[in-house]
């Protein structure tokens, strides 16, 4: 059996793993916050933001984000249909209802036109997603906030790296997230980060962060319900040696992705997803579509790789059809990527030869 070709998984060097170890033995006591601390240091240097939390995961810091954005029961928030649902569950854990609406086929990110339909005197927030590293159209999405007084989150999970017209995504909207899971380009086993350069915002969220707690009135004093989401010392040593790396990082996925359009935009069976001008993607999950030349379905293809030991996915299903939400609004680009869209493998363990098969076995299915 030729070798695993994995969806995703991280590059760990030896200043990775020496870094973690030596938070293992040095941080505490004295210590117990400097790995935390330098891991924020290093994400506001990077993006060039004045305020950062780092938190246990993405989810959590989107979850600050909206609550620390003032979000309540009876607010509506624009959310693209097509995303990892972590994405609309921490709006819903606010009370605040998803308000589903399409994305563009060419970047897979949420669609301005859609943002200004889906608009009522409910709405507080726009949910912008850069799309598997591809950056959203922020000038029309930040214009539109602008024009209706409107929120914007940038949940930039997998865009770490990623540039819209020379600003960082994540450092765009009111406040932006991203994710150092292990399957994103840069990892931390687990972990993840806020970002603002709201001071209310950055303030509110730390609250939060931190179970409410004030001391107001004596030690361990809370004023208000909030939660237990920063991150620890050792996940915050992986992820500060990787953001330190991150332009290495990227560069590996840009040229793994390379090597994909270089064999598939000759097809006409394949159309590649891609960065669209005065944009820069970290390409962190290479996708594309299947045409309408093709019969099978997006399912199927991927069935039949994991038969040669090849990992991809298929888009994700539209929340608006989960149990737990509502359909207000139709979303046949969501749908179509769902159903023809694949995303391809792209760990940074793989070499030219490992995307040449994966291309050659593609083309092979659909043909």
């Amino acid at each position: 059996m030729r070798k695993k070709i994995s969806f995703a998984g991280p590059w760990i060097t030896e200043r990775e793993t020496s870094y973690v170890k030596e938070a293992a033995a040095e941080g505490w006591y004295g210590n117990y916050d400097k790995y935390m601390k330098e891991f924020e240091d290093e994400v506001k240097n990077y993006l060039g933001v004045k305020y950062a939390i780092g938190t246990h995961c993405c989810t959590q810091a989107l979850h600050l984000a909206a609550v620390a954005i003032g979000l309540k029961e009876g607010d509506e928030v624009i959310v693209t249909d097509h995303s990892w649902v972590a994405t609309a569950h921490s709006i819903a854990y606010t009370g605040a209802k998803c308000v589903f609406v399409d994305i563009i086929p060419e970047t897979l990110c949420i669609n301005p036109e859609e943002i200004r339909k889906a608009i009522t005197p409910k709405t507080k927030a726009i949910m912008v997603v850069h799309n598997f590293g591809i950056p959203a159209d922020m000038d029309e999405i930040t214009s539109i906030a602008k024009e209706y007084n409107l929120k914007v989150i940038e949940d930039a999970a997998p865009a770490l790296g990623s540039i819209y017209k020379d600003k960082k995504c994540g450092t765009i909207g009111d406040v932006g997230c991203i994710s150092f899971q292990g399957a994103k380009i840069a990892v931390a086993s687990e972990g993840g980060v806020l970002v603002t350069n709201n001071e209310e915002i950055y303030k509110k969220a730390c609250l939060f962060a931190s179970m409410g707690r004030t001391d107001s009135q004596a030690n361990f004093w809370s004023d208000e319900m909030g939660y237990q989401y920063t991150i620890g010392s050792l996940p915050a040593a992986m992820a500060t040696v990787q953001i330190r790396r991150i332009n290495e990082l990227v560069d590996n996925k840009r040229k793994i992705y390379g090597w994909y359009a270089r064999r598939l935009e000759q097809s006409s069976k394949i159309q590649m997803v891609k960065e669209k001008e005065g944009t820069f993607a970290n390409y962190t999950y290479p996708a594309c579509f299947l045409t309408d030349e093709v019969e099978v379905s997006a399912q199927y293809v991927e069935n039949k790789l994991r038969d040669y030991n090849i990992f991809c996915r298929t888009g994700f299903p539209q929340m608006s059809r989960f149990p737990m939400y509502e359909k207000r609004f139709e979303t046949p680009v969501s749908q179509h990527f769902y159903e023809k869209g694949i995303v391809l493998p792209a760990a940074h363990n793989l070499v030219e030869e490992d995307i040449e098969f994966v291309c050659e076995t593609l083309l092979k299915l659909v043909s």
